[in-house]
């Protein structure tokens, strides 16, 4: 809980999202500068170090490509073999870890930030942060920046291309935004702006924005991306999964369903689930703990039934999994974001809770 009234809000400076407008890079970046470094997640590299050359062939820029984990000894490797090149603009095109480093890179040169998601999958490319881990991949923190994304550039046309259980993951991550928001709104906990301020208006307005664009429009946007098709739903679900729900976590923070997410990956089971699919099903949790309405909770749940996210053991790879590993997992959840709620939370609830939504699923099919 934070004991004083004032209210933070960030965000980046420019959001842009649109079918082909990665074509129009050289437009954006010429805004904030000549010299570029770019880098570019190795799924995409061969193709677009290519049109990027050619794209950027009167100007000073150095391309390379990103793979592995994102760690400390990493980013220290990439400013090194730049050498005295310090550009104006760095753009990170691909993943989280893409993404990640190139905040980190443009921190260091205190160049401009442009990040280029590839799929819509998390809300990680609107915030201001990079998350570090091991060459394990085991998470070891996260730097802070001194601001969000100058811009941040999605061409829609490459999201929908992408498999679409990764829109399908966003949106079980975009789905905590709103209960998590309410949560720490609750308990009116600080959020992840500087220091650290209360909850704005526009943040809750913007989490509400979110749930109910996805609830209602998720079904239709998976079904488009299917086939192959960019709709007007398509296009609302990205944005909701990408700009709505950053500016919610940012803004406010997480929760019981982020912290049920980063404990199931004590489970080696899980290792084959994405970050939204082990979200989504703390987001079952969640509100269970809280003692929400029947009616939220199994809202929720058909939407996931229909969309595909986890909502018994056996979606989440765990089915073998014992009374003991399910406290394993619990335990493991308290390091993260639980006294956020607005009540303590205890192991023992969030075992049970974790049970009883597997619990439910069973019955209910």
């Amino acid at each position: 809980m934070i004991t004083h009234q004032t209210r933070g809000y960030g965000s980046p400076s420019r959001y842009i999202q649109g079918r082909f407008e990665l074509t129009k890079l050289k437009e954006y970046t010429d805004v904030y500068g000549k010299t570029l470094y770019i880098l570019i997640d190795s799924f995409f590299f061969k193709e677009y170090e290519e049109k990027f050359r050619e794209m950027y062939q009167d100007t000073k820029v150095m391309i390379r490509e990103y793979q592995g984990e994102i760690t400390a000894e990493r980013i220290d490797a990439y400013l090194a073999e730049a050498g005295e090149f310090v550009p104006e603009v760095v753009v990170g095109m691909g993943g989280g870890k893409t993404m990640d480093t190139g905040r980190a890179l443009a921190d260091a040169w205190g160049a401009a930030t442009i990040i280029v998601p590839t799929t819509a999958s998390t809300d990680a490319p609107v915030i201001g942060l990079s998350v570090l881990y091991d060459e394990t991949g085991k998470h070891i923190g996260a730097r802070h920046y001194r601001r969000n994304p100058d811009l941040v550039l999605l061409d829609t046309d490459i999201i929908v291309k992408a498999p679409v259980r990764f829109l399908v993951s966003g949106m079980g991550d975009a789905l905590a935004t709103f209960i998590e928001t309410r949560a720490n709104v609750e308990s009116d906990s600080a959020n992840y702006i500087d220091k650290g301020y209360r909850v704005t208006l526009v943040a809750q307005a913007i989490a509400l924005a979110c749930h109910e664009t996805i609830l209602s429009k998720g079904v239709r946007a998976k079904e488009a991306v299917e086939n192959g098709l960019c709709t007007v739903d398509v296009e609302d679900v990205i944005e909701a999964n990408t700009l709505l729900s950053g500016l919610g976590v940012q803004n406010s923070g997480c929760a019981g369903a982020h912290s049920v997410a980063e404990g199931l990956t004590v489970l080696p089971g899980t290792a084959k689930l994405l970050h939204g699919e082990l979200v989504a099903y703390g987001c079952l949790v969640q509100l269970l703990i809280e003692g929400r309405e029947e009616e939220e909770f199994f809202e929720l749940f058909e939407f996931f039934k229909e969309v595909g996210l986890p909502t018994d053991f056996e979606m989440l790879n765990i089915q073998g999994a014992t009374a003991d590993d399910i406290m394993r997992v619990a335990e493991a959840s308290m390091h993260s974001y639980w006294e956020r709620e607005p009540f303590p939370v205890t192991p023992l609830m969030i075992s049970d809770a974790i049970r009883l939504a597997d619990v439910i699923a069973k019955k209910y099919k």
